[in-house]
């Protein structure tokens, strides 16, 4: 069995990385600053799944890439595979949200939150449909989660069942992203491993518009359009002798193979920029779309099944600890509220669901983007 050292060594030290954040908090103190950069606001649980992915990818591929190399498909086979089934499972949480929304009469444009058992908010610029499935079957097989991991579980009741696909799509995902490393240099199959690695948690925890699917997608691209560049900047760069021919004769073999247009092959190279630019605008086009037309609008709240008696409607104020509320409304079993523009969303969903726990089954709050930009 051939066994590439390097790949082995750094995958040890990701699953040593991986134990010692489940274990202890120490370590997580360190890295939490660096990955909420990569992860979107890192957690526990996410940067325990991150390093254990990576130690995964690493491990499997330097025991046997002698054996996938035998696969009579190449490596951007299974890349191209794999972005597919990334489309698919983008496509369908998105859907769901849609769909969860109209089921409960809500606005489709809006951030759904569930506060008991466990606080829990979802939203199409951040969707965790997939989470809750994954995070369901987590906490029934593991009774003592460790703090600092959110599993989104509190969403499930209401996520429409086809989300379980995610069950199949994220083996499926994982067994592509593995064989898309075949017949690649070190380079490449690093880099590969690093984005897969944020594509797979990003599909799972927050869809298409995290941080770390919008990462995942962009160098996956990358390595499946412009391989053979990044790989010989990064010989270059180290001076490596043996990866720089190895370069070349990949090159050699690849022009007399496809003979392509000089400007075919530079629209190529530009792809993953203009998928990446695509998502970007798609994102704050949807947020704009979305929003409360202006920046003193104020916050529209629905609360789902509300429990009248303990909201106390004659004294609706006191009750949400002063957020100042303009006015209210009970019809069809929900509770419409307007509250004050002034207040950071992230802050108010954090304080409406510590003061709405246990008087509602969940409620919904408005976007305002030009808050987010004042």
């Amino acid at each position: 069995m051939k066994i590439n050292k390097y790949l082995l060594l750094l995958g040890l030290i990701s699953i040593t990385i991986a134990v010692c954040l489940f274990f202890s908090d120490t370590l997580d103190q360190y890295l939490r600053s660096y990955m909420c950069q990569i992860l979107m606001g890192s957690s526990k649980g996410k940067d325990i799944i991150f390093f254990g992915i990576i130690a995964l990818f690493l491990i499997l591929q330097s025991l046997f890439s002698d054996k996938i190399d035998n696969f009579s498909k190449s490596g951007n086979y299974y890349l191209k595979i794999a972005i597919f089934i990334t489309i698919i499972a983008i496509i369908i949480p998105l859907s769901l949200e849609v769909i969860m929304r109209l089921n409960l009469g809500l606005n489709i444009f809006t951030t759904f939150i569930i506060p008991d058992p466990n606080f829990t908010s979802t939203s199409l610029l951040h969707s965790h449909i997939f989470k809750s499935v994954i995070g369901n079957i987590i906490t029934s097989v593991i009774t003592n989660i460790p703090s600092g991991i959110h599993t989104a579980s509190s969403l499930t009741h209401f996520v429409p069942w086809i989300a379980n696909v995610i069950v199949i799509i994220l083996p499926v995902l994982f067994l592509t992203s593995f064989l898309s490393l075949k017949d690649r240099l070190t380079p490449s199959k690093i880099l590969l491993v690093f984005s897969l690695t944020c594509l797979l948690i990003g599909i799972v925890d927050g869809n298409l518009f995290a941080s770390p699917t919008i990462i995942g997608i962009y160098f996956a691209l990358l390595v499946f359009f412009d391989e053979m560049y990044f790989d010989y900047i990064f010989s270059a760069l180290f001076k490596n002798k043996k990866m720089l021919n190895c370069f070349i004769e990949r090159r050699e073999k690849y022009r007399l193979k496809k003979k392509k247009s000089k400007f075919k092959a530079i629209f190529k190279r530009t792809i993953p920029h203009i998928v990446l630019i695509l998502i970007v605008i798609s994102e704050v086009g949807l947020a704009f779309v979305g929003s409360n037309q202006n920046y003193g609008a104020d916050y529209e709240v629905d609360l789902i099944e509300p429990n009248i008696n303990s909201l106390n409607l004659s004294n609706l104020s006191f009750n949400l600890d002063d957020f100042e509320v303009k006015s209210f409304i009970y019809e069809d079993n929900k509770l419409k509220i307007k509250l004050n523009s002034k207040y950071p969303d992230k802050i108010l969903i954090s304080e409406l669901a510590k003061v709405l726990s246990n008087k509602t089954k969940g409620f919904s709050l408005s976007w305002n983007i030009y808050l987010w930009l004042h």
